[in-house]
């Protein structure tokens, strides 16, 4: 069974034909294919003409990222969006094998691509095949002899393969759990796209929801200042191993440390100890309508007030007038 679509953009790869490019509709793998990431959109619905992309093009320095109009017929003529993973066949080596590949689906176009010209690009070296999608089979599980393991393919090829697709799961798996089921992620440490600054990501903890809106109120690892991200329209990646298999399973996860270093402390038995739980008695609301406390925020004030008090005493003494110090 194929993974269903999501509707939420960011994260997403995307194929795209220039608006001012000149088309042969009858060799569609000439049009001038541009390929890349979409970090953060301006509105959640899609179908909204006035909608823009922040989009990072393959083999482009991410500071030269920029908003587009998906819908502007002089910016684009072919928008494509990722859809899901299926299994394509294609030539690799001179050995005919099948790889996992992205199937796309149109986000606004005026070319019309032939039922036997549908776009897939493979993982790992992102190559385009056009072919029929009534052909393809849905990727459910890595499969090494499909991908060529048998016919001799470099096993580092396959390797690298079979990561690609277990991310590209995860990813879709992390995105459902930060739109849908936001409230179980009290006290998890995520990645954030900023999608202004001079800086591509910064890490935070997840420390409050707004019921209402979706959107997450995170404190920044570096300046330790709070933000509200909304999921939907500013791409997030939880971090943490097995955090998002853990809540798929309906496990509780608790507060992470803000620095990963805490997560190789060895335990009494030289295992290493795990993330302690979040107690229930931890989530209570915000004094602002809507909103709900994830647990965090009074911890880490307990934490880090001695720490303020300690500096301001360090720096009353460091002020003293040198005359006075003999």
């Amino acid at each position: 069974m194929a993974y269903k679509y999501r509707e939420d953009l960011v994260g997403k790869r995307f194929l795209a034909v220039s608006g001012v490019t000149k088309i042969n509709v009858n060799k569609v793998s000439e049009w001038g294919w541009k390929a890349g990431v979409i970090r953060a959109a301006s509105l959640k619905d899609n179908k909204n003409k006035e909608l823009q992309v922040l989009v990072e093009y393959d083999g482009v320095d991410w500071q030269r990222r920029e908003w587009v109009a998906v819908y502007s017929r002089r910016t684009f003529r072919v928008f494509l969006v990722e859809q899901t993973l299926i299994w394509a066949p294609r030539t690799y080596e001179g050995k005919d094998v099948k790889w996992p590949a992205l199937t796309f689906m149109p986000l606004a176009a005026d070319l019309t691509l032939q039922t036997d010209s549908q776009v897939v690009e493979f993982l790992h070296d992102h190559h385009l095949e056009f072919l029929d999608y009534a052909n393809l089979q849905p990727y459910q599980e890595w499969d090494p002899r499909q991908a060529g393991a048998d016919a001799g393919l470099d096993t580092t090829v396959l390797s690298a393969l079979a990561s690609e697709a277990a991310e590209w799961r995860t990813i879709q798996d992390g995105q459902r759990i930060l739109t849908t089921t936001p409230s179980v992620l009290g006290g998890c440490r995520a990645q954030v796209y900023r999608s202004a600054g001079a800086t591509q990501w910064y890490t935070a903890v997840i420390v409050g929801v707004n019921e209402h809106t979706g959107e997450l109120t995170v404190t920044d690892d570096t300046v330790l200042e709070e933000h509200s991200e909304d999921p939907s329209l500013v791409q997030m990646r939880l971090l943490g191993d097995g955090v998002i298999e853990s809540i798929m399973k309906g496990e509780v996860v608790g507060v992470m440390p803000r620095r990963s270093r805490s997560n190789l402390q060895a335990g009494p038995g030289g295992e290493r100890a795990g993330r302690p739980s979040l107690p229930a008695s931890q989530f209570a609301p915000f004094s602002r309508v809507g909103i709900t406390t994830l647990g965090y925020s009074e911890r880490f004030t307990e934490r880090i007030l001695p720490f303020t008090a300690l500096a301001s005493h360090v720096f009353r003494i460091s002020n003293v007038p040198r005359d006075v110090v003999k």
